[in-house]
């Protein structure tokens, strides 16, 4: 049985299946996905949660895993731009895996030093991705002593993963802009570059080295399309079924059903699970940001703005420092904007374009109040206003997700969008294990576990723990 029809719970199902697995699958929405789940607002059409995915290899390999290609289900579209950066002080650059394309950018943005920066800093990126996928992050560890091993030692001496990661950017290039241009990429994670060890580049070597990639329909293709195969091979997914309680190999539901299962995968949020359906007492971890989200029907048309865009603050710092320590509203955020209609133009209705914006903000230990969401809503406005003509008139219809929302709506401990964070001490080996402590019944699958978050992340732990319950007699 599993609990939750997000992507890892879809893909653990899937793969389950296949191998000849009973599966049923519970949801308590009316949608499979999860957070990747599908928005409907005025005449738009949005994916309420993550707009892209990068690193395809987790996504073919568990098609291929099962006997399909991932190419005869989903139309991956990649987009190069990667997307369009706009900062404080009116410059822009477009991201874009194209080497020669960035190298001449930069040099017109910074100069030829930064730009012969460059190179040198993708193939370091290169080394690391190549060396930690593999070692640390497609790895079942079962105990912080596998860390000690010599050639794991080798490993993180030669690329010095533990090292501060915007502190290592910093040093590679001069200008301010490209030091936020290749740092953002751990916000991905819902962690400051300020705060995150250098192994987590990977993320920066994912957009540049292989690019960011749409699936056509939107990204609640992906979960949809994972589900189709593994209801052809049986699995039964029930929606609008709540799990309230999981005691021994029993499951009770919202509606006062119980069904018992062999084994219990649970993709709902760990520290929710642990806390709420296993009744165990918290522990004491370190939670991503949250997020504001504005979802906007809006009427017109404005070409400066790209599939993807990033809006960067005036202080880069300074925002980053106010979301994860101050626990405050940054005055002058730093925020995400979508157009899908751009790629995809069934999105959007006649004359609309769908604009999605994410605001990275505090989680819960920052109590919201609606003063906070007119706060962002105004600032967001005004500098869109600004960079791009945007005129709030234009907006036809809009829904907003707030940090409460994340909490009440989809069982986010504190509201932290993005599961638990990735400091050092929750990442590889010190990971929250994907098999309860208490439960020993009970398996966990999903962001808040091993090997993280993000949905490649994701789909990676679907194999990990198809790899745990084979090896130990589960199927």
């Amino acid at each position: 049985m599993i609990v939750g029809a997000g992507l890892g719970g879809l893909a653990t199902a899937l793969r389950l299946a296949h191998r000849g697995a009973s599966v049923l699958v519970l949801e308590k929405t009316d949608q499979v996905g999860g957070r990747d789940r599908s928005l409907t607002v005025g005449e738009c059409r949005f994916d309420a949660g993550p707009t892209l995915t990068m690193m395809l290899d987790p996504f073919r390999r568990l098609f291929a895993d099962v006997g399909e290609d991932i190419d005869d289900h989903l139309d991956l579209r990649l987009c190069d731009p990667s997307y369009r950066v706009f900062y404080a002080d009116g410059s822009r650059i477009e991201g874009s895996p194209n080497a020669a394309r960035m190298i001449a950018q930069i040099e017109a943005l910074a100069g030829t030093h930064d730009a012969l920066a460059y190179p040198q800093l993708l193939g370091r990126l290169a080394a690391l991705y190549k060396d930690a996928i593999p070692h640390f992050v497609r790895k079942q560890f079962r105990s912080p002593l596998e860390l000690l091993k010599p050639r794991a030692i080798q490993r993180v001496l030669r690329h010095r993963m533990l090292g501060n990661l915007a502190q290592r950017i910093d040093r590679t290039f001069d200008d301010p802009r490209l030091r936020m241009l290749f740092s953002f990429q751990t916000m991905y994670l819902g962690l400051s570059p300020y705060d995150a060890p250098w192994v987590y580049a990977v993320l920066t070597y994912m957009e540049y080295g292989e690019g960011i990639w749409y699936p056509m329909g939107g990204m609640t293709e992906i979960p949809r399309t994972i589900a189709d195969l593994a209801a052809r091979r049986g699995v039964e997914i029930r929606l609008d079924s709540e799990v309230v309680a999981i005691d021994g190999r029993v499951v009770r539901l919202a509606s006062g059903e119980s069904v018992t299962a062999r084994t219990i995968v649970c993709n709902a949020d760990l520290p929710y699970a642990e806390q709420c359906l296993l009744n165990q007492r918290p522990k004491p971890r370190t939670h991503s940001c949250s997020a504001y989200m504005m979802y906007m029907d809006v009427e017109g048309h404005y070409p400066e703005l790209l599939h993807h865009n990033v809006v960067f603050g005036a202080d880069y710092r300074r925002n980053l420092d106010d979301i994860f320590h101050r626990h405050m509203l940054p005055e002058d955020p730093s925020f995400y904007v979508c157009v899908s209609s751009r790629t995809d133009p069934d999105r959007a209705g006649n004359g609309r374009e769908n604009l999605y914006v994410l605001v990275p903000v505090p989680n819960l230990t920052h109590p919201w109040s609606p003063a906070d969401a007119d706060a962002i809503e105004k600032t967001v406005l005004t500098r869109l206003s600004r960079d791009v003509g945007f005129d709030p008139a234009a907006i036809r219809a809009k829904k907003t997700f707030s940090p409460r929302d994340w909490a009440d709506t989809l069982h986010l401990d504190l509201g932290a969008a993005f599961g638990l964070a990735h400091t050092t001490f929750q990442s590889a080996c010190f990971r929250p294990p994907n098999r309860s402590r208490t439960n020993q019944d009970v398996y966990f699958v999903g962001a808040s576990t091993t090997p993280g978050n993000g949905l490649p992340m994701v789909l990676i732990s679907a194999e990990l723990l198809e790899a745990r319950l084979a090896g130990e007699g589960r199927l």
